[in-house]
């Protein structure tokens, strides 16, 4: 769901097939299918998602195009569904993959791991070395069908926002004794414990930080609150760095972006920032995430 507001927050996932991808909104966390405003399935719009008499698939792209920069490690979130748009509940442990340059020529196979761990939206987690700018295609056969996800990498730094290798800019994040503005600080009830200092602060402990922008109260992907109560189980498995969240709007009306929004650069969310003791950011962790990648990923810049 787009937002008409100060800086226009999507909400949205790409269901990707062979040939396009079709943009639409997630629907909510207690459902299994995919968008709810979508009219037409990516079948109906690009041609049938799989190249052979196989069972018929879509990716779900859980991730902003563009929002990659060129560089190694780089994640991608994918979900399995029917044509339809349906998530498949069920599947792999592990899907094999390749990865796909601008002109279809196979660079490498990659392999994705299921996350399932308290989380909404099961996915694959795959991790892609991408040096150079392009469009980039992964595609994925699954008993006997396949079904491809486009996506774009552009120049490091190049993006309105934060990712691996970038400096996250000290802002003056609202806490519970100086709210800035925003009202409620935490949409959460009650509300969170990652309050207590801003980033400007967090930053400056020469500590590493973790910071999530995102809001439980408002969140239609059925992902925010989840990622909150995530980051809230794991955050006393680590004790030296510092938890921060900011919330997306400044009141409980949803219609305003919050100044931290406006402060990241961010055209989605949510996201995570886990940034190293130096303050460069590490990874950014997009939309979706469950607690075992949360935990394997955090540990990096413990």
């Amino acid at each position: 769901m787009n937002l008409s507001t100060h800086r226009s927050i999507s909400r949205r996932l790409f269901l990707a097939s062979t040939g396009g991808a079709l943009l639409a909104a997630c629907g909510s966390s207690n459902d299994t299918s995919a968008p709810q405003d979508a009219t037409e399935s990516s079948a109906a719009s690009n041609g049938d998602a799989s190249n052979s008499d196989g069972d018929d698939f879509a990716l779900i792209r859980y991730f902003a195009d563009p929002s990659i920069t060129a560089g190694l490690d780089r994640r991608l979130a994918l979900g399995v569904a029917d044509i339809d748009g349906t998530l498949r509940p069920d599947g792999p442990d592990e899907l094999r993959a390749g990865l796909l340059d601008e002109n279809g020529d196979l660079i490498v196979e990659v392999v994705g791991q299921r996350r399932t761990e308290s989380v909404a939206l099961p996915y694959y987690e795959f991790r892609v070395d991408v040096a150079e700018p392009a469009l980039y295609t992964l595609r994925v056969d699954v008993d006997g069908g396949r079904a491809d996800a486009s996506f774009t990498v552009i120049e490091a730094g190049a993006l309105p926002f934060p990712g691996p290798g970038d400096r996250l800019e000290p802002f003056d994040t609202p806490t519970t004794t100086d709210a800035r503005g925003v009202d409620p600080i935490c949409t959460r009830e009650p509300g969170c414990p990652f309050h207590g200092v801003t980033l400007t602060e967090a930053l400056a402990l020469g500590k590493p930080v973790v910071y999530l922008i995102g809001t439980p109260a408002f969140c239609q992907t059925g992902t925010c609150g989840p990622i909150l109560e995530l980051l809230m189980e794991v955050s006393g498995d680590f004790d030296d760095m510092t938890f921060l969240h900011s919330e997306v709007f400044t009141d409980n009306t949803a219609t305003t972006t919050a100044p931290a929004v406006d402060a990241s650069g961010l055209t989605f969310e949510p996201a995570m920032f886990l940034v190293g003791a130096d303050g460069v950011v590490v990874e950014r962790l997009d939309v979706v995430v469950d607690v075992s990648e949360l935990r394997e990923r955090i540990a990096l810049i413990a």
